[in-house]
């Protein structure tokens, strides 16, 4: 999961050098998105408008400057007057303080004539602004509905030194909005002139990643549910329980004590609108290159998490308060890597997003990576999960005989996370990272229940490091007093697993972690590696363990 994060400065730094001298108090801008904005290409995205307001700080006091003033981008005009050094004007407007639902938008003005200038007598007219150097300091926040069709944005309400206010609409036009942190301003000089705005969309951003560590096999012919029941699709979805997901309402709109914004959905007032579930592409793409003998033309999944299979970029709505696990279940085929072409087609396999790493923010991308290993909960005809077929000389003199398998239940989803890691790009975490892991939903973990190893491997061994080779391992293999399990292959190559410690069992991540930047409670373990190598996290449940494979990097 990986905030999209952007640069202290915006605006554009000379148009502010070649103002110096004029003591009028004019407006820059920039928007991330995550690909940074500027200029009229950022103006269109604002629908070449927003509002701001801002007051000041003096002798312990506050003064309101800008009451809900809003400023029109106007093409070619910067530098034209002194309250515009950057194209955007608040002269010869209304100002906006009970809100409004149509007077904002349309294209950008080419002819320098003003627009959507309010008429309403209740609303007043915006005068110049100079800068007080007698203030200690200066707050500014603002506002953006985007880029819409008249008549189609949503609802904000006024601003003010509170510094809180409204978003109100359904998902399309809040999708459109874009809401600014709090601009601070101290120590002024007789410089001053520009206040650069950084607006970020108020829209979360979310993706699905697939990888596979199946030896010997490819995955194909990947299919979704849309829920715990019904039929699947090649639609990927996540979905929850019933319709818990945000799909329109009003925002409180605040201020953490950095400046911030932060964002709240209303319970009422009016009742928000609800999913149940979220839909991504229709197929997945972004394939892994072909290996082995594979069909040509046919569609793989990725074999490592740098090159999983990614679905698209979708946007929602934010859900910082969310309490509720998100479903991933899905069927898929196996394709044998030699001539044989052998299929095996697996049905029902689940994963579960922890509710604590859903509670999505404005501006932030999420990428939840499902890894499908070896250890897979999923079905073939009515036995849950992969069973080795290993073969005997048996010499009988009767002909009949018997064979039992035992089953075990839809596995716990294992999920691990690090913020000072890019999964996809290091393929898996670094060291020195805090991780995370997660079982379920967010199941209690203690020194009863789960348990922290490494493994390790010889080089050109017949196997590899995977959840069912280190449970092989851990059941059949060796075990020395020092805490060891070392099984041996048919080349002779062992297969090493040792006891670790530095596994603690948590019930938060804490702010510096997070992957918004805002603690977050969750029932959980952590460790720090300190060497690159690969770990297996264990749980245990009554006579039933679940494994993990983390590899971590330098």
């Amino acid at each position: 999961m990986v905030s999209c994060s952007s640069n202290d400065y915006v605006g554009d730094k000379s148009a502010l050098e070649n103002t110096i001298g004029d003591k009028a108090i004019s407006f820059g801008f920039d928007v991330p998105m995550p690909t940074r904005a500027s200029g009229p290409e950022a103006a269109t995205t604002l629908g070449g408008n927003f509002v701001v307001f801002g007051y000041k700080t003096v002798g312990g006091n506050t003064q309101t400057v800008f009451d809900n003033y809003q400023l029109n981008y106007l093409v070619n005009t910067s530098k034209k007057t002194t309250t515009n050094s950057a194209g955007w004007e608040y002269l010869g407007y209304k100002n906006l303080p009970f809100g409004t639902t149509t007077t904002l938008g349309g294209a950008l003005n080419t002819d320098g004539v003003k627009k959507n200038a309010s008429t309403s007598e209740t609303n007043v007219e915006q005068s110049i602004k100079y800068w007080d150097f007698s203030a200690s300091q200066y707050d500014f926040f603002a506002y953006s509905l985007g880029d819409r069709d008249e008549g189609q944005y949503a609802k904000a309400s006024a601003m003010s030194k509170g510094s809180s206010y409204t978003l109100e609409g359904d998902a399309a036009q809040l999708g459109a909005c874009y809401i600014s942190d709090k601009k601070t301003l101290t120590s002024l000089s007789s410089t001053a002139t520009q206040v650069d705005l950084e607006f970020r969309s108020f829209l979360s951003k979310i993706q699905l990643g697939f990888y596979e560590t199946i030896p010997g096999y490819s995955v194909k012919d990947v299919k979704f549910y849309p829920s715990a029941t019904g039929s699947s699709t090649p639609t990927p979805s996540l979905y929850a329980s019933s319709e818990l997901l945000p799909n329109g309402g009003k925002y409180t709109v605040t201020f953490d004590a950095n400046g911030m914004a932060q964002v709240a959905l209303a319970a009422s007032d009016p009742v928000p609108t609800k999913i149940a579930k979220i839909d991504f592409s229709p197929t997945l793409t972004n394939y892994a290159n072909k290996e082995y003998k594979e069909a040509e033309g046919a569609i793989y999944l990725g074999r490592t998490s740098n090159a999983a299979t990614k679905s698209d970029i979708i946007n929602v709505l934010p859900n910082p308060a969310n309490e509720n696990a998100l479903n991933l279940k899905m069927d898929f085929t196996l394709v044998s890597r030699d001539e044989t072409g052998e299929t095996i087609e697996l049905k029902g396999a689940t994963a579960v997003v922890p509710a604590a790493y859903a509670q999505w923010r404005p501006n932030f991308k999420y990428t939840y990576i499902f890894k499908i290993t070896d250890n897979t909960n999923a079905q073939s005809g009515t036995v849950t999960g992969l069973y080795p077929i290993t073969l005997d000389a048996v010499v009988t003199d009767a002909q009949d005989g018997s064979r039992e398998t035992t089953t075990t239940v839809t596995d716990p989803s294992i999920t691990t996370y690090a913020k000072a890691s890019d999964v996809l790009a290091d393929n898996e975490y670094k060291k020195g990272a805090n991780i995370y892991i997660v079982v379920g939903a967010g199941t209690e973990l203690t020194g009863e229940n789960a348990k922290l190893y490494t493994a390790t491997i010889e080089a050109g061994a017949a196997q590899e490091i995977t959840e069912v080779t280190v449970a092989n391992a851990l059941k059949n293999g060796t075990e020395s007093p020092t805490g060891t399990w070392t099984v041996t292959d048919a080349l002779g190559k062992k297969l090493v697993v040792t006891s670790a410690t530095g596994l603690t069992a948590i019930t938060k991540i804490p702010a510096e972690d997070a992957p918004h930047g805002n603690e977050i409670t969750v029932n959980g373990a952590m460790f720090t590696p300190t060497a690159a190598g690969y770990y297996v996290f264990e749980y245990i449940q009554p006579e039933v363990k679940y494994y993990k494979v983390i590899k971590v990097v330098e």
